[in-house]
């Protein structure tokens, strides 16, 4: 699988949080990307592990190819884990999903 081109719009570094913050676009070889493509992706081009890097937000406008990210990558997995909010921890795959029933 060849990397597909990754531009960065904004990256901030929060020291309070201990974070980077990403904009990123992603350009779209076919169709929308599917979260563990782009986590791959990004943690190669980033420079990241894939425990510190977590997908905050993946929009795809009607009729582009390309997709805008919004990611953070901690310094530390603890961090991750202590600040982010549960339901984006499960939609990650850090944390199981409650069974029903």
């Amino acid at each position: 699988m060849s990397l597909p081109e990754v531009r960065v719009v904004e990256r901030r570094r929060n020291e309070l949080l201990k974070r980077v913050e990403y904009v990123l676009e992603v350009a779209n070889q076919s169709g929308t990307p599917s979260r563990a493509d782009l986590r791959k992706v990004l943690s190669t081009v980033l420079d990241a592990k894939e425990d510190n890097l977590v997908l905050v937000k993946v929009l795809t406008p009607a009729g582009r190819n390309w997709t805008r990210v919004i990611a953070r990558v901690y310094d530390s997995r603890e961090q991750l884990m202590r600040i982010e909010p549960k339901y984006l921890l499960m939609r990650e795959g850090f944390l199981e999903r409650p069974k029903k029933g």
